[in-house]
């Protein structure tokens, strides 16, 4: 009975999953990305690979340098839309006008994939850098990532002794996930929560029985001891997420290594969830550029510093 009923749960969730996708792909398809190569990286599971685009530095910045810092990246997906090159912009960017070399991950979904697969493949992703030291330098690793690859950047510095990320970057991630989404409010006052329903599909699809609060899923819950010493944290205040995504930047400032860790938490005014995505609209392009701007920064800050 309980196998049975299990299958007519991922059924349900299936059903529900495929239409919310059909329908993302039909309203808003992703325009093509452009990597400069499509990296196989070895998973744990010796059927699969993990793909990643890679963004070569410009050789303005980088030199003839033979490695060269990095950029580990997630896009958003909801933990269940498969959005892989969605962020080829933010990608492109970096590797343009810094040293750095970018991977945009791929990772796994729900609800065929469950946690902890996507987390995971962050794990796998990570271990192939740190292990190619002739290809990056090793000691200047950042991680970045939109929406749930927010959330997945969020929870990579947890997953690894401290000092081996040099900065993680945070685009409007949810960070509590053991949250009920109907009790979720963006910031202004004038702004619609997104839609507690389609909330509770994607968790269940991700996360299933799982405890929320592990802090693999919910980074709210992580210690803040292995988290690097630069942080950007960039919310809308038109976002459900927000709020939560502050809390979690503050507390970041005062756990810890709070004495010497720089946290950057912009809130953008009149833009909510993927607003860098919305190419027609003023007021999210001119956001998109200061939060671009505010990771850039940040990341040749760290350069600098690391020599």
């Amino acid at each position: 009975m309980a196998i049975l009923s299990a299958f007519v749960r991922y059924l349900r969730l299936k059903l529900l999953v495929s239409f919310i996708r059909l329908t993302a792909k039909l309203l808003t398809p992703i325009p093509t990305p452009n990597p400069d190569s499509i990296l196989r990286i070895p998973s744990r599971d010796n059927r699969r690979i993990i793909k990643a685009h890679l963004y070569k530095p410009s050789t303005e910045h980088a030199g003839n340098k033979a490695s060269h810092p990095v950029l580990i990246n997630f896009y958003g997906s909801g933990f269940a839309l498969p959005l892989h090159g969605a962020d080829d912009g933010f990608c492109r960017l970096v590797a343009t006008v810094t040293s750095y070399a970018v991977l945009d991950v791929e990772y796994r979904l729900g609800p065929e994939d469950p946690f902890p697969a996507a987390v995971n493949d962050v794990e796998d992703a990570v271990k192939y850098v740190l292990n190619r030291p002739e290809e990056y330098k090793t000691s200047q690793v950042s991680v970045s990532g939109f929406s749930s690859g927010g959330t997945l950047a969020l929870i990579a510095p947890t997953l690894f002794p401290p000092g081996t990320f040099q900065s993680v970057i945070a685009f409007y991630p949810a960070t509590d996930l053991a949250m009920d989404p109907g009790l979720r409010k963006p910031p202004a006052l004038n702004a619609k929560p997104r839609s507690p329903f389609w909330t509770r599909i994607f968790r269940d699809a991700y996360i299933g029985e799982m405890d929320p609060r592990d802090p693999r899923i919910s980074p709210a819950y992580a210690d803040m001891s292995n988290y690097p010493t630069n942080m950007v944290v960039v919310t809308g205040d038109l976002d459900s997420s927000a709020v939560e995504a502050e809390e979690l930047a503050e507390r970041a400032k005062t756990e810890g290594i709070a004495s010497s860790r720089n946290v950057i938490v912009r809130r953008m005014k009149g833009c909510g969830h993927g607003f860098d995505k919305k190419n027609t609209d003023r007021v999210c392009v001119q956001a998109r550029d200061e939060a671009y701007g505010l990771a850039v920064d940040m990341l040749k800050k760290v350069a600098d510093e690391s020599g």
